[in-house]
């Protein structure tokens, strides 16, 4: 069939025409909205889940609507490198700009932050701001924050406005920074500003969470985003070519089914290889079954290769022993028994792997698993197991 017509998008953060399965969450963004318009509080979000089951595509979708309600948003997708706070400011200050705030405002906002020490106003006019968080005490940083929240969220509120930010990939961002947001947050909730902060992140970003303020799980829910049940798995493959017109055949979406085991990134490869495929309405089997191979191959280029290709010989072969041991999660000395080595000897190996986001700490002391669906399955056609030499016994005096 014609691919100009595919409606499949197998692509990162990339909206599907049918968002199968995301009511829940979709559901509380909009009552958290609305009640900021009405100027109540109402708990925010961090999304978790692991990569390749559209967190992104939700904070997208999440954007979309504040805006629609007449929300500045400012979307961030961070790394290892950001700096949270300064991200922030920069959006602050964009959003004073767009809410064209009378010269009378703006001038009590400029003796507001004037005395701030991390957070600056440069230039003699107007709301420029400056971050320079070097030698700063977190206490500092977190005073200046919240002052910038309150009056962000002030300005906002007298314009009809609010401010959503959307974090993505948020385990990055550094503990200091992370617990100053919240601690921000926290103030602007108990002022009633109509300002909020929606995440995305690994599994393990409750405990972080949890970590940063005592008070963060009163701030935020933590809805857990995974493979798609059936029925929704279903709605995710055949709503896109019925739309369309097309349809599958009953045993074509069973095959696809098991083969994508529900997980959404898969579903849309699948889906954009057999429509290619396909010469005609009912998709078939067949179709299917000829599909496979092609998106295999494309999921592979495009999730696992990418990110194996960022990890040294050593850590490659960690993970390859995590696959050895099956399915995950995986107890970090039964990883470092496969490979023959104690579990001390091996610890900077999986912390560097941590710290890339290529597998994440669970919150069963002790155990790890990979950050993406089905990565074992990948790294065990990529590379051969090397099983450990067993010991030299020694040899008995003669």
């Amino acid at each position: 069939m014609d691919p100009i017509a595919n409606p499949y998008t197998p692509n990162a953060g990339s909206r599907p025409p049918e968002l199968a399965g995301r009511a829940a969450e979709l559901e509380q963004f909009r009552v958290l909205i609305g009640r900021l318009k009405r100027g109540t509080t109402e708990q925010s979000m961090v999304i978790r889940g692991l990569r390749g089951v559209g967190k992104t595509v939700l904070l997208n979708t999440f954007e979309d609507h504040a805006e629609a309600e007449g929300f500045l948003t400012y979307y961030h997708e961070l790394t290892p490198d950001s700096s949270l706070v300064a991200e922030i400011a920069r959006d602050a200050q964009a959003a004073l700009a767009r809410l064209k705030l009378s010269a009378r405002a703006t001038g009590a906002i400029r003796e507001a932050l004037g005395h701030l020490g991390t957070i600056k106003i440069v230039g003699p006019e107007g709301i420029e701001l400056a971050v320079d968080l070097r030698k700063a005490d977190e206490g500092t940083i977190t005073a200046d924050l919240s002052q910038l929240f309150l009056q962000l969220g002030s300005a906002a509120a007298n314009k009809g406005s609010g401010v959503v930010f959307l974090l993505d990939e948020v385990q990055f961002v550094s503990e200091v920074e992370y617990r100053a947001v919240v601690s921000a947050l926290h103030r602007a909730t108990q002022k009633n500003m109509p300002i909020t902060l929606v995440a995305a992140g690994l599994p393990q970003i409750p405990r972080l969470t949890g970590e940063a303020r005592s008070y963060a799980e009163r701030l935020f829910t933590f809805p857990v985003i995974a493979n798609l049940p059936a029925d929704d798995a279903r709605a995710a493959l055949v709503e896109p070519a019925r739309q369309q017109g097309v349809k599958y055949a009953e045993d074509a979406v069973e095959l696809a089914l098991s083969w994508t085991e529900g997980y959404p990134f898969y579903i849309q490869q699948l889906g954009k290889h057999a429509w290619n495929l396909a010469d005609r309405s009912p998709i078939r089997a067949a179709d299917i079954e000829a599909a496979m191979p092609a998106a295999q191959a494309a999921l592979d280029s495009s999730i696992y290769e990418v990110r194996v290709q960022r990890a040294t010989d050593q850590e490659r072969r960690y993970m390859r022993a995590m696959a050895e041991l099956g399915e995950g999660p995986y107890r970090s000395g039964a990883v470092a028994a496969a490979l023959g080595r104690k579990t001390a000897a091996v610890s900077m190996i999986r912390q560097r792997l941590l710290d890339k986001g290529l597998v994440y700490a669970t919150e069963d002391y002790g155990y790890v698993d990979f950050t993406v669906p089905r990565f074992g399955e990948f790294m065990a056609r990529y590379m051969p197991y090397r099983a450990p030499r067993p010991a030299r016994k020694p040899k008995r005096a003669s």
